[in-house]
């Protein structure tokens, strides 16, 4: 299942970038968290490329259905950026601690200039191979993840604005 969305920022592409890697932003996205963020790997690769690794770790336990169908109560996954300053562009992937073979997600965002600051434009692809509820699990986690860009892109025009004011 595609997964697109885009989020305007009323600054030039330096300062999003800037606030992308801040541990103030991060700081602020983690207050009122529903998870736990872990990062694993945090290098650079040569060519100026940045890999950061991170483990989330919902609160929240699955429901029990769902939980017996998984074997797991919860819905702990990794996932790996890639930062590719040249393109101004990070590549991710999903690194899933459950469904091993059967979760597929993956995409990218990058941020491209505009007449009142930048746009962040994500595109992804996420694919469940689970018999019968495949489609109904990637529609979810699709409009988990769209939800998740908005609300970090919220915090980003707060954050934004509380520096660059």
């Amino acid at each position: 299942m595609k997964l697109q969305a885009r989020h305007a920022f009323p600054c030039p592409p330096e300062h999003y970038w800037d606030m992308y890697w801040s541990d103030s932003f991060d700081d602020l996205l983690m207050e009122g968290a529903t998870y736990d963020r872990e990062v694993l790997e945090d290098r650079e690769e040569p060519g100026g490329v940045r890999v950061r690794r991170i483990r989330i770790t919902p609160h929240q336990d699955l429901p029990s259905a769902a939980s017996a169908l998984l074997g797991a109560s919860k819905l702990v996954y990794e996932q790996e950026n890639r930062f590719d300053p040249a393109k101004g562009e990070v590549t991710w992937r999903v690194i899933p601690t459950i469904l091993p073979g059967k979760l597929d997600a993956k995409g990218s965002f990058r941020i491209v200039p505009t007449a009142t600051g930048c746009e962040q434009v994500i595109d992804g692809d996420i694919t469940v191979a689970v018999r019968f509820i495949g489609s109904r699990i990637e529609g979810a986690v699709v409009a988990e993840v769209e939800k998740s860009y908005s609300k970090t892109a919220e915090a980003g025009r707060r954050w934004l604005e509380a520096k660059h004011a």
